[in-house]
């Protein structure tokens, strides 16, 4: 009995392994990869026509030519995507994400087409802010589960810790649009959004938002795949660094982001990424 299941313990975890190394080997057999992706991030990923477009298109566009097959994707809720990822309930999450040590833990970083910055913006007639320590007692807001959540948490523990009193509250919207309607409208007093998010407000509305200061170093922008599934994202690391050694990548990103930024091949996963460990 034992040697019977130690057999079945072996046999599941053969099983498992190949299961998990298939994921690129079902995709092409099916001639479709589908993707996930919050198409509320202008200049990546947004709705236009109906349609989503972007950088990000045109990077799953010269994705899915590599792998000649067809794109199948899902304009999904920020808050959820990654969670759908582990559930399997799509191949890949392709959308905006910057590769931060809470993710690293259970999710596979592709490497980075962009980097941005991290914004504090005001409204245009606001000069009382200007650093810091002047958001200490103020209400400000983000985006739910993005990158700018963890860093104005960061910003709210550094104030605490420098003996100020923090925030007063931190309001966590659903998008990035989302909290630049509500510091128009005077539900916050100031927003932390990436530099491009910043940009495209204060395009939209120039007179309504500045950017005051910005804070902390920049974070790079990747897509993100299971941490089991290797050769898809050997396969989608393929295809951007192809575009970075062609230029094509600086070219996406002067005609979308409107500037260059690094895409670095290493050195951008957290010390505790669960894909420096395999």
């Amino acid at each position: 009995m034992k040697r019977i299941l130690i057999t079945l313990a072996m046999s599941a975890l053969i099983s498992g392994a190949a299961h998990a190394e298939d994921t690129l080997a079902k995709i092409k057999a099916a001639g479709k990869i589908t993707v996930a992706t919050e198409a509320a991030f202008k200049p990546f990923e947004y709705v236009e026509d109906g349609k989503i477009i972007g950088f990000g298109s045109e990077l799953l566009a010269e994705f899915a030519k590599d792998l000649g097959v067809e794109v199948e994707q899902l304009d999904l809720p920020f808050q959820g995507i990654l969670s759908g990822l582990a559930a399997k309930q799509y191949d890949m999450v392709a959308t905006s994400v910057t590769p931060n040590a809470e993710r690293a833990k259970a999710y596979a970083f592709s490497r980075p087409f962009a980097a941005i910055d991290n914004n504090v913006v005001v409204l245009a007639d606001n000069d009382s802010i200007k650093q810091l320590s002047d958001l200490n007692g103020l209400l400000i807001g983000t985006q739910l589960g993005s990158s700018t959540d963890a860093v104005a948490r960061q910003m709210n523990d550094e104030l605490k810790a420098s003996g100020g009193q923090g925030f007063s509250d931190l309001r966590l919207f659903q998008s990035y649009p989302d909290t630049a309607f509500n510091l128009s409208s005077g539900q916050v007093d100031a927003i932390v959004v990436p530099n491009i998010s910043a940009a495209e407000f204060m395009k939209t509305n120039p007179d309504t938002f500045k950017v005051t200061f910005s804070y902390g170093k920049p974070a790079y922008l990747s897509w993100v795949t299971r941490p089991e599934d290797k050769t898809l994202l050997e396969a989608l690391n393929g295809t951007i660094t192809r575009l970075v050694k062609s230029g094509q990548i600086a070219e996406m990103q002067k005609k979308w982001v409107g500037l260059e930024s690094d895409t670095p091949e290493d050195g951008y996963l957290p010390d505790n990424a669960v894909q420096l460990k395999q």
